[in-house]
């Protein structure tokens, strides 16, 4: 059964150009197209915008930018499943030059959030670790989220949960293609302007 918003945004939808029912406001959505699609990904825009409120909100009560928690988990990740992760490749997942790396790792050294070290196999080469701080930070951040989502998932049945794992699986694949396909887009247009002003 539709949430009463998604009921309260399909009795105020109007006809799209192409035919079918669009909202007043629903940016990157392709119009005619199926409307419970375009129902559910309003909803995920939503929830994303939701979740991007509560971490800056809760960043700034604890005096931390949101690069910083992206930096945290991101190392927190790569520690949990086993890999290691050097500066370069942290600033590789967060778009970061070398220079804002550096700067970045800088800063949460320096709050006691993260340490440099030289553990792995590779003495030469720098690796990054999270601290005992770091974690207790982060739980003090996110726990209250995580609470209230589990609660959420904790009543739906466990085939559901499977189907909606399956799903997000999905959706998160499909975020990879797009941002891979949308950079390669950029790229070739930058490389088409340049060509044109050249000749």
């Amino acid at each position: 059964m539709p949430s009463s918003s998604a009921r309260s945004h399909a009795a105020t939808a109007k006809p799209a150009p192409g035919g079918g029912s669009q909202a007043e406001f629903e940016p990157g959505l392709p119009p005619g197209s199926d409307y419970r699609g375009r129902e559910l990904m309003l909803l995920l825009q939503g929830f994303t915008t939701e979740t991007d409120r509560y971490i800056e909100a809760l960043g700034h009560k604890y005096g931390m930018h949101r690069t910083d928690l992206n930096a945290l988990t991101a190392v927190i990740d790569a520690q949990r499943e086993g890999r290691s992760i050097t500066p370069g490749v942290l600033g590789g997942q967060l778009s970061l030059s070398s220079a804002a790396t550096t700067a970045l790792v800088d800063r949460l050294s320096k709050v006691g959030h993260m340490v440099r070290s030289r553990s792995g196999p590779d003495r030469r080469q720098v690796q990054l670790e999270v601290t005992d701080s770091a974690r207790l930070r982060g739980s003090e951040i996110f726990t209250p989220m995580v609470e209230e989502l589990l609660g959420v998932v904790a009543r739906r049945s466990p085939e559901e949960i499977e189907l909606l794992s399956t799903f997000m699986e999905e959706l998160r694949d499909a975020l990879v293609r797009a941002r891979e396909k949308a950079l390669a887009q950029s790229a070739k247009r930058s490389g088409d302007a340049s060509a044109s002003s050249g000749s």
